[in-house]
């Protein structure tokens, strides 16, 4: 591990080579900048970011703390190495776009900060960078919570002008999220938001049920079944498996790996609407189940790209979901009804291609399915 020194110093060459970069490609990256501003119509997209670069790092808990004039978000993953650096302040430059696990591709993320502030930093030993538009430079250490203090710690600090973010409009902010939001993260189990003296926390219990033989996409294949309860005691049936592709399949700049996972959660208590899911919720549905694969999503994440691969992966995720409910309503309740979709009503119009797709699927499913 290089020192705090050698840190600082690869750090100022890195800035060297962006103030020495031609003039246009400079332009380019300053107007894009400009430009992430306005990228999502959520001006805390941000935290939903953080979330899944946590999640793609490894990290099993999240904290995000609001102060006076900053806000902090801190997670337990792998820390920053020097190739992590450019990427994190530059628009559209990408270290995930060959790793085809992680969620990140679009390389946009931390730029959605220009919401909130011009500067920020990240402190993960031996780095202390601050970033303000397209520069950058080393920065002190700052004076820490003890809950985000050690080592095994990556701390973005985030400073705030006076009036810019509320206790009151992060905890709104939040509040469309709950425990179930963490299903179909690999690593994550725990996110806890502090702001003017209160915190909110959302974790899943995690049970190992048994292991089912599925038909999914014409094969049988192993799908493992999982228990999730909330907070609050609810219960989620988690089904999961891995696909091999098919080999006209492509996610839009981002690698197909050897196998494609597929997720199911079926809630077994009535009440519950679903969403669908690329690693974090991105769109909601009115059926009570969460789907999650690798679609391909909108940079900003507020939906879904109209990619041939999204329609392709429809029928797949639907095969699952059929079968899950099949196993509920065989095996676990048979009076778990809520799991099957009401067709839409007469003239009205779904909330999107994929639950129009998956209303399709479902329709077919149970006029042909025997219990």
């Amino acid at each position: 591990m290089p020192t705090s020194e050698e840190a600082a110093r690869a750090v100022r060459l890195l800035d060297q080579g962006l103030r020495s970069s031609r003039g246009v490609h400079r332009k380019m990256a300053e107007s894009t900048l400009h430009g992430a501003k306005t990228l999502s119509t959520d001006r805390l997209q941000l935290l939903s970011e953080f979330v899944q670069n946590s999640d793609d790092a490894g990290a099993g808990q999240l904290r995000i703390l609001l102060r006076s004039d900053d806000i902090l978000v801190a997670h337990d993953g792998a820390g920053l190495r020097l190739a992590d650096v450019l990427p994190l302040g530059m628009p559209w430059l990408s270290g995930k776009t060959a790793d085809a696990e992680a969620t990140g591709r679009f390389g946009i993320g931390l730029s959605t900060l220009r919401a909130l502030t011009t500067v920020w930093e990240v402190h993960c030993h031996p780095f202390h960078v601050r970033f303000s538009g397209t520069n950058l430079e080393p920065t002190a250490p700052p004076e820490l919570p003890d809950g985000i203090s050690g080592p095994e710690w990556t701390v973005f600090r985030i400073p705030l002008a006076p009036g810019t973010l509320t206790a009151a409009q992060l905890f709104e902010w939040f509040e469309d999220w709950n425990d179930a939001s963490l299903l179909f993260l690999r690593h994550l189990r725990g996110l806890e938001v502090t702001a003017g003296g209160h915190s909110t926390v959302l974790t899943l219990s995690w049970e190992d049920v048994t292991q089912r033989q599925l038909l999914i996409d014409g094969v049988e294949h192993d799908v493992n079944v999982q228990h999730a309860r909330t907070s609050d005691a609810a219960l989620w049936r988690v089904y999961t498996a891995q696909v091999a592709p098919h080999p006209d399949w492509e996610r839009s700049h981002k690698a197909l790996g050897p196998v494609v996972p597929v997720g199911v959660a079926l809630p077994l208590e009535r009440g519950t609407n679903g969403s669908v899911h690329a690693g974090l919720p991105v769109a909601p549905l009115d059926v009570a189940a969460r789907f999650h694969t690798q679609f391909d999503p909108v940079a900003s994440r507020e939906g879904f790209a109209g990619s041939r691969l999204n329609t392709q992966l429809v029928p797949v995720i639907a095969d699952l979901w059929a079968a899950g409910v099949r196993d509920v309503l065989e095996r676990v309740d048979h009076t778990a009804w809520h799991l099957i979709p009401l067709p839409c009503p007469p003239g009205s119009a779904p909330a999107n291609l994929l639950q129009d797709r998956r209303w399709a699927a479902a329709s077919s499913w149970t006029a042909t399915s025997r219990w």
